[in-house]
């Protein structure tokens, strides 16, 4: 005030007055517009600061809504129960979220609350759907149904995003809008101050007073517009997205610190670049003609989704809003928002190729259902059909109409909707497949499947349904029908093939032993020239006969693969000894030189079959000398190698007579099947000989072979390996007559023919002889407590009771081991196994050489003895029993009272098993067995309980039964050597 002069003028003062009335009305309107200005402003910040906290609200509550969905997806996917409380925390987020939003849009009129309202009952539904999902309420069809794009799931998704989006949007325009209206409340400040300090400058021309306070009020407000253009600057610094601002260009004006998190370059990188070096360059024309379009199109905001490419060269998907700056109707730039949605496109996209895959595996599975010619078909629970194939309607003559939704009561009959319905029952129940043959009569006609049944297991592994596949096997069947019914056929000319052979072989070689015989015997009387030729000429007619029948029997086992090799020690040289005399007459007759070789290093004694090798070479050389008509057959025999203890053997026959055509030489070993068509009219021969020389030197390891000789003749090589005796034992041969002499002998014989033969040649070596004309007579005379026989001659067919059973008998009843040799002229498969299963020692076919029987009773004879001795040893040195057990009765005439019971019921029970075993009833037999096996435990005769142990499994379990009667006899045989031993331990006892 003191720098204005003292005296003024009444109109000076009047001015004064005036103009400080007039400052102060200046200065209180300034205060009270400033003063509603600063108000404003405070509002406009606060709206600033709402609206972003709404954005930031409602895009928390899209990434949590987003996060649920997609781990919710992740736990149907992968099924790992962890995700079920990350889902149940992110939905407890979002109602979180709901509620700040709703507290913040009650107030602001901007925001639709009906969308809020919309928004909170879909998270709900969703909510809801996902709680379903987790407790396991919906099925997988009903989940991936709702979770497919036009599902009830994603309508969910799709609907909330749309209502967020559209908040968004207005979010944003208001956040410009208001933005806008704080710089503007900020610039009327501004204009206000400056008017102020004008009118303060004025004022304090005239009072220095008001100048101070407009000077003041100015600085005050000076300090509100830098207070709000910091905290705008901080709400976009701390935004949780990318925020940046472009010009016109598209070069970045300024960008927030988030920035770097998305693109790895600073704030200075990018201010002046072009917002285009950030894209993917597969983007750029599509980003570019997007913000072209909304650019000249004048559209407020856009949002876009694309991708960006990081400083280190990363791909990351992102989601870019941008709004347009437009001042005075130009456009000045872009503002624009970028989310990262990297994690939820990997998610869509891993969605989009499991759906497409699934979509893929559906079309081939349907592909394989429609053309596979198998019969396919799916039954719920009740056995209604949800599914049949093509074929299954084609075959069945039906339509989806007919059976979808249908039972098979509903279209077969009752019976056998039964019959399904009891293996649609057993499938559920046992959770098992369950495989049936079936017929059905259908549009082609009758059918045979083979059905197979199997249980359909959800993820919880409960039964949600039947599948079935049925095939057709009406081929396979009718195929096996056949077969079956060639395989009968068959069998029935095999077994009418056997009966005619054995049949053959018993009516032929029955006389032909009588007249073989009688000639023999009658060569041996004195006869006068012409009666020994003629008596000469009924041997040979004889013998050829006999060759005949036993190449066709050979044949006939040969080829049924029944033929056996022995393993005895013989000598090669003794064999061709055999050969010399059986060929040397007609070598001489003919004028030719029978010529042998053997090589001096050759063994003198080998391991194999002497009679198979005498035969095979008895049929070539017999060919030799036949063919030849001069010169020589030269026989040789050779050691080829050695391995170990056994030898290839090479025998040579070669011969100077007709040859042999070379289109022959690979046919003359088949059956039937001779060098030419006039080789039976001039020489003879039926064509097997060769054939069966061929089977006899394979089944024994070796192989025959023949070639011409330039000029005339062939050499027959034949190889075969045997095994060599390492310790030969050389021993004088010894008489038959004087073995078998005294000896007692049972001949069983019903032809009286033969019963006299055998008689006379028995009789001739010094032996006793006995005729009985059946078994049932044989079996009186071994009853006879005087007869001991040393030998029995049995015939196998004879009436009333034949030799199988005579044997039988002989060996399980009467328990005599006495030596039994099968005698007969049947060849019938099976008869000389059978024969040896009831006991017989020795098994030969009629007609039979003298010499060759003497040998056998010899070697059964001599076998006899060193089986009595040995098992005369055995019950003298090894004991079968064990009385320890006992040794604790109190005196020994408890231990007699024990084994008088034992000896007493013992042998019935014995004699009870062993006809029990006859008759194969191998329930009572296993029950016996056990029985016997726990009295003979209380002696501790082991070696007969584990017998009986055997026999009981083998009875009880059905497992090797044809050989229970062997175990069943061994029984028998150890049980009386048993008694015999406890026969004399009782006579110890008592003379204690």
């Amino acid at each position: 005030m003191s720098n204005f002069p003292k005296s003024k003028t009444p109109k000076m003062y009047g001015r004064v007055r005036w103009l400080f009335f007039f400052s102060v009305l200046t200065l209180i309107f300034l205060g009270g517009v400033l003063y509603q200005q600063q108000k404003d402003l405070s509002k406009a910040s606060y709206w600033l600061n709402h609206t972003y906290s709404i954005l930031k609200e409602v895009s928390q509550l899209k990434s949590s809504v987003a996060r649920a969905e997609s781990s919710t997806r992740n736990y149907i996917l992968s099924k790992d129960t962890s995700w079920k409380q990350y889902i149940v925390k992110i939905q407890a987020e979002s109602q979180l979220y709901l509620t700040q939003l709703a507290e913040r849009i009650k107030n602001d009129t901007a925001f639709s609350t009906d969308q809020l309202a919309s928004v909170k009952e879909l998270i709900h539904n969703k909510s809801e759907f996902q709680k379903a999902v987790l407790e396991g309420r919906q099925s997988h069809e009903e989940i991936m149904e709702r979770m497919e794009y036009r599902g009830e799931g994603a309508i969910y998704s799709q609907a909330i995003y749309k209502i967020l989006d559209s908040m968004t949007v207005i979010g944003e325009r208001l956040l410009i809008r208001r933005a806008t209206a704080n710089e503007r409340s900020s610039s009327s400040i501004g204009y206000t101050s400056l008017i102020g300090g004008i009118i303060a400058f004025i004022v304090v021309l005239i009072l220095i007073i008001q100048l101070n306070r407009d000077l003041a009020l100015r600085k005050k407000a000076e300090e509100s517009v830098g207070y709000s253009d910091e905290k705008y600057r901080n709400i976009i610094e701390n935004a949780s997205v990318v925020m940046y601002t472009t010009d016109e260009n598209g070069t970045i004006t300024f960008a927030n610190k988030q920035v770097g998190d998305l693109t790895g370059y600073t704030v200075e990188e990018l201010i002046g670049k072009d917002f285009s070096f950030l894209l993917h360059p597969s983007w750029l024309q599509q980003v570019f003609n997007h913000y072209t379009n909304q650019f000249q199109q004048r559209i407020p905001s856009t949002t876009l989704e694309f991708i960006t490419r990081t400083k280190s060269g990363q791909q990351k998907w992102v989601e870019q809003t941008a709004q347009l700056l437009i001042k005075d109707d130009l456009v000045l730039g872009y503002q624009c928002m970028v989310k990262d949605i990297t994690e939820k496109k990997r998610i869509e996209l891993e969605l989009k190729e499991a759906e497409q895959r699934s979509k893929e595996n559906q079309l081939r599975l349907e592909a394989i259902l429609e053309n596979t010619t198998s019969l396919i078909f799916i039954k719920n629970l009740d056995g209604r059909y949800i599914m049949v194939n093509r074929r299954f309607k084609e075959m069945m003559g039906v339509t989806d109409e007919m059976v979808i939704d249908k039972t098979d009561y509903d279209f077969s009959e009752k019976e056998a909707a039964d019959h399904y319905k009891r293996l649609d029952d057993e499938v559920i129940s046992t959770r098992k497949p369950v495989e049936a043959e079936e017929w059905i009569y259908g549009t082609e006609g009758r059918k045979n499947l083979l059905v197979i049944k199997f249980p359909l297991i959800d993820h919880r592994r409960k039964i949600f349904g039947i599948g079935g596949i049925a095939t057709d096997i009406t081929d396979r069947v009718l195929y096996q029908q056949k077969l079956i019914e060639a395989r009968k056929n068959a069998e029935e000319a095999k077994y009418l093939q056997e009966q005619f052979l054995a049949n053959m072989s018993h009516e032929i070689r029955t006389p032909m032993n009588g007249i073989q015989g009688m000639t023999n015997l009658l060569l041996q009387t004195e006869l006068n020239s012409q009666q020994k030729e003629f008596t000469g000429m009924i041997k040979r007619s004889v013998n050829n006969l006999l060759v005949i029948v036993n190449d066709i029997l050979d044949f006939s086992k040969i080829k049924a693969g029944r033929l056996t090799i022995d393993k005895t020690s013989f000598s090669i040289r003794e064999v061709l000894n055999n050969i010399r005399a059986q060929f040397e007459h007609e070598a001489a007759r003919k004028e030719l030189q029978l010529i042998i070789e053997c090589e001096p290093s050759l063994p003198e004694t080998i391991i194999g079959d002497p009679y198979r090798l005498n035969q095979i070479l008895v049929n070539i050389v017999g060919n030799a000398v036949k063919f030849t008509v001069s010169g020589e057959v030269r026989i040789k025999v050779e050691q080829v190698n050695q391995e170990g203890s056994k030898a290839n053997f090479l025998f040579t026959v070669t011969d100077t007579g007709i040859g042999i055509p070379e289109d022959k030489t690979t046919v003359i070993f088949d059956a039937f099947t001779q060098a030419g068509p006039d080789i039976a009219r001039n020489y003879g021969g039926a064509g097997l000989g060769l054939a069966i020389c061929k089977g006899l030197v394979e089944i024994q390891q070796g192989s025959i072979a023949v070639a011409n000789i330039p000029g005339g003749g062939s050499v027959f090589s034949v190889s075969i390996p045997y095994d060599i005796l390492e310790q030969e034992i050389t021993q004088e041969p010894e008489d038959e007559s004087l073995l078998l002499k005294g000896k007692k002998f049972l001949v069983v014989e019903d032809n009286e023919v033969n019963q006299k033969l055998v008689s006379y040649v028995l009789k001739k070596v010094g032996g006793t002889v006995d005729i009985a004309h059946n078994g049932r007579m044989a079996i009186d005379l071994l009853e006879n407590k005087n007869a001991n026989y040393d030998l029995i001659i049995m015939d196998i067919q004879m009436p009333v009771m034949d030799g199988y059973e005579a044997t039988e008998y002989i060996r399980t009843v009467l328990k005599l081991q006495t030596p039994i040799i099968a005698m007969t002229a049947t060849a019938l498969k099976g008869d000389q196994e059978r024969s040896e299963q009831v006991g017989m020692n020795e098994f030969m076919l009629k007609p039979f050489d003298f010499n060759h029987l003497y040998k056998r009773l010899v070697k059964l004879l001599s076998t006899r003895k060193e089986s009595i001795t040995e098992n005369t040893d055995n019950m003298n040195g090894e004991k079968l029993y064990d009385l320890s057990l006992l040794e604790g009765l109190d005196d020994k005439d408890s231990l007699l009272d024990v084994l008088n019971l034992f000896m007493e019921n013992t042998p019935n029970q014995i004699r009870e098993l062993i006809a029990l075993g006859n008759t194969d009833q191998y329930d009572e037999m296993y029950k016996l067995a056990h029985k016997l096996k726990g009295a003979l435990a209380m002696l501790q005769a082991s070696r007969i309980s584990e017998l009986l142990g055997t026999i009981e499994a083998n009875a009880r379990e059905r497992t090797e039964t044809d050989r229970i009667r062997d175990k069943i006899g061994e029984v028998s045989r150890l049980f009386d050597q048993m008694q015999k031993q406890l026969t004399e331990e009782k006579e110890q006892i008592m003379g204690r």
